[in-house]
């Protein structure tokens, strides 16, 4: 931590991230063969995320396949990211466990290792109420001194903005939240009810100029954008948002435009497989193998891996991006699975 103890953690958390921090969502690679963890890969992505000028490193979420590792693989996901960060960016693994128990050996161990945040859940099974989240989250912060993240997802018992500021004014470590709706204008009561002593982030990239101008303290946590539509060297999304918080509203709009075909093509395959209920880390994974930063793109299940199909479709696409060329230049993708 880079910090002393859970009294410091939302003073450090709002320097860091609350005036237009960015903070990049990873997967966890995997060997395609065995599918194992690749350290080279998962090393690779974090250099990778660090050169993209970003703030922050969220890793072990959705994105990350938590769901589909054990605690110990978990564990030494943390080591590596933290290892190979060399305090270069801010770490923060999601600890999320259904069980609070859990929860505190995870968040423990990422203090230990070294992380400076971490990203927690409520739990997913029977916290149902506002009152069940409050105990749970009092009981598991209870236990730590690193500073925690809300990420107030869909997976688990969306809470009231009220809840949340509560939450956030009764528990120390409590330093920002990651909603999961998204809904910028709960972002902006609930942190309006925390006395903007937090930061609370729309998720979403395309909202994120309006998040600036609406929100006093504003952070973009997390995207895929960062480190898709961003590379060493060429980085729209950190000089669109620099432009933004220093009063340059349409230089900074039009850096955003800039990169309009690629954030149109996340958009086609994402949303449509997400209404489905498919999450497609694979197509994630993909595109940062053929940018040639991972050497594989397998997922585990209960995940779906692509089809060739739509193996060759992203290909495509992703080749004609880089020749400048519209997202117009090919058919869209169909759902394929649900034709």
């Amino acid at each position: 931590m880079k910090y002393k103890s859970k009294k410091d953690a939302k003073k450090w958390s709002m320097e860091t991230f609350g005036r237009g921090g960015l903070i990049a969502t990873i997967p966890t690679p995997f060997h395609d063969d065995t599918l194992e963890i690749h350290e080279e890969d998962l090393r690779n992505t974090v250099r990778y995320v660090i050169d993209c000028k970003n703030d922050g490193l969220f890793f072990l979420g959705n994105v990350g396949e938590f769901y589909s590792l054990t605690r110990e693989e978990r564990m030494k996901v943390a080591e590596i990211v933290v290892d190979e960060s060399k305090g270069k960016i801010a770490t923060m693994p999601q600890t999320a466990h259904h069980s609070a128990k859990e929860a505190i050996m995870l968040s423990q161990h990422a203090q230990e290792a070294g992380c400076d945040l971490v990203v927690l859940l409520s739990s997913y099974f029977q916290c149902s109420t506002d009152q069940s989240v409050e105990e749970w989250w009092g009981y598991v912060c209870n236990k730590l001194e690193i500073g925690t993240v809300f990420y107030d997802s869909p997976l688990s018992h969306l809470v009231t903005s009220d809840t949340l500021a509560k939450i956030s004014r009764t528990i120390p470590n409590v330093c920002g939240v990651k909603d999961g709706r998204p809904d910028l204008m709960w972002c902006a009561d609930a942190e309006r009810k925390a006395n903007y002593e937090i930061w609370v982030s729309d998720p979403l990239e395309d909202h994120w100029p309006q998040e600036m101008k609406v929100m006093a303290n504003p952070c973009h946590c997390t995207s895929w954008h960062l480190w898709l539509l961003q590379e060493p060297g060429y980085t729209p999304i950190r000089d669109y948002t620099d432009l933004i918080m220093a009063g340059k509203w349409e230089e900074g709009l039009k850096k955003y435009n800039e990169i309009e075909p690629g954030r149109q093509l996340l958009n086609e395959f994402f949303w449509p497989n997400y209404r489905k209920g498919v999450y497609v880390v694979g197509f994630w994974k993909y595109w940062l193998e053929l940018k040639g930063v991972v050497s594989g793109h397998k997922v585990r299940t209960p995940l779906l891996n692509m089809t060739e199909e739509e193996e060759d479709w992203l290909k495509g696409r992703v080749e004609l991006l880089a020749k400048g060329e519209g997202p117009t230049s090919m058919q869209p993708l169909k759902p394929i699975r649900f034709r």
